[in-house]
């Protein structure tokens, strides 16, 4: 399973999305760091489908956005939406259930047809 985070080089809320992001991957029992992705511009952002700095992804698929993605790309700060309003770090439950439906895509794909 690949876990990325996506940040600019002026985003204050790395260490904290990595924080959370190496929590939820613990309690999920995912061995390892997630990818650390440098996203310097406006071109390079849309080409990796960043929605802001950081954004997080888990086998590709963006952890709050899922198949919803928008055609909205910047290098800016993101916030996520939670029960507290919205954030500019992803909550550990989010990564949590990025991480499931990933799982869930992955067994799905494995079962014969």
């Amino acid at each position: 399973m690949k876990v990325e985070v996506q940040v600019s080089s002026s985003c204050a809320h790395r260490d904290a999305t990595l924080d959370a992001v190496r929590a939820a991957m613990a309690e999920a029992g995912i061995a390892g760091d997630p990818q650390i992705v440098s996203v310097g511009d406006y071109e390079q952002a849309k080409a990796l489908r960043c929605f802001g700095s950081p954004t997080v992804r888990v086998d590709g698929v963006d952890v709050e956005y899922g198949d919803r993605e928008p055609e909205e790309f910047t290098t800016g700060c993101r916030y996520y939406n939670s029960p507290e309003g919205w954030v500019p770090v992803p909550r550990k439950e989010l990564v949590l259930r990025g991480i499931d439906t990933a799982r869930r895509r992955a067994e799905r794909a494995a079962k014969p047809s």
